[in-house]
């Protein structure tokens, strides 16, 4: 009986992935087509496959639509990988970036770079600032991320750390560190105030091939180091004891697990804002669709993460159209009824 559930269970698992699988470029091509402007399908794919066609149905398409959706599918990924990370290391189904004060610190980074361009270049908004303040966007979301992942791993414990010492200290940091922002934008951020605030919100609008190349080399360094730390990862699940039985080092691998999350996070918190929950939610859904099989969840983290962002980005363009809702708004309507349930849920 036990061995019949068990190809239940593995057959689910992989239904489960195809159907993921098949999910995302099924979202990606709604993102293409639907919009404030109204494309025929025909003109879409014509633009597409050959990449000509009338300049405005090319401008929409190559240089709005498509690297937009392919930012969202790379953010929505790495949040949730983040996530994914951040839940296994400390063993509490509640944890992800914006709970361990990681995305408040990359968050403060990044507005310290706008803050103190605008500062310089006499109150140009964030984006319009030219190339060399993107391009340091991730790099000082990156130092703003580490630091605090630093600081909540030091007053953690650092190698003794707990992981309920661990999210503890992450919350207060995290306050802390938003409490910075707030206090940043209010004394010196008034001339970006606006555009800082849709940044925060989270928000995809306006990105473009510019804001998709800063971003791709971060995010292959996190993918790879994502895909290195996985096999001791499973074995920082284990309670201590199990795991240093079996010769893991604990503080060394608690350390990279940090960093990485913390890069995969910090990088689309610099190009998209902090947007919140998806490193919550989406490994529940992955746990949920493939139970015990831990390689299956992390390749659906990543993929769910993806679908659901790219879902999302959609919805906000649509519903109220011509006018936008940043995806953050409505990742944190569906994320904060989740949160609530899950925390019921914890004994």
């Amino acid at each position: 009986m036990n061995a019949g559930n068990n190809r239940l269970s593995v057959s689910g698992s992989w239904l489960g992935l195809v159907l993921l699988v098949s999910l995302l470029p099924v979202v990606l091509a709604l993102n293409l087509f639907l919009g404030a402007s109204e494309l025929s399908p025909m003109e879409v794919i014509q633009t597409l496959l050959v990449g000509s066609g009338q300049e405005h149905v090319v401008r929409v398409i190559w240089e709005l639509r498509l690297p937009r959706a392919l930012m969202a599918a790379l953010v929505g990924a790495q949040l949730a990988l983040a996530g994914f990370m951040l839940q296994s290391l400390t063993r509490n189904p509640l944890a992800d970036a914006g709970l361990l004060g990681i995305s408040a610190g990359a968050s403060l980074g990044a507005v310290l770079v706008v803050v103190g361009a605008g500062t310089l270049s006499s109150g140009v908004e964030i984006y319009l600032q030219g190339e060399s303040v993107l391009v340091w966007l991730p790099a000082a979301a990156l130092v703003g991320g580490l630091l605090a992942a630093a600081l909540v791993y030091g007053l953690s414990g650092g190698s003794a750390l707990t992981p309920l010492r661990l999210i503890l200290t992450g919350v207060v940091c995290a306050a802390i560190l938003n409490a910075l922002v707030t206090g940043l934008l209010g004394l010196w951020g008034q001339a970006h105030t606006e555009t800082i605030a849709a940044w925060l919100a989270g928000s995809l609008n306006g990105r473009s091939w510019q804001h998709l190349s800063v971003l791709l080399p971060w995010s292959a360094m996190g993918l790879l180091a994502a895909l290195l730390i996985y096999r001791p990862m499973r074995l920082l699940r284990l309670v201590d004891e199990q795991a240093l039985s079996l010769g893991l080092n604990l503080g060394l691998w608690r350390l990279l697990t940090i960093a990485t999350a913390t890069l995969l996070t910090a990088s689309a918190v610099a190009v998209a804002g902090p947007i919140g929950f998806i490193g919550l939610v989406v490994p529940h859904l992955a746990r949920g669709i493939a139970p015990g099989h831990m390689a299956l969840q992390y390749l659906m983290t990543a993929i769910a993460g993806a679908v659901i962002v790219l879902a999302g980005d959609l919805v906000g363009r649509l519903v109220l159209a011509p006018y936008e809702l940043p995806v953050g708004v409505l990742a944190a309507l569906i994320g904060v009824p989740a949160f609530l349930y899950l925390l019921r849920r914890q004994p």
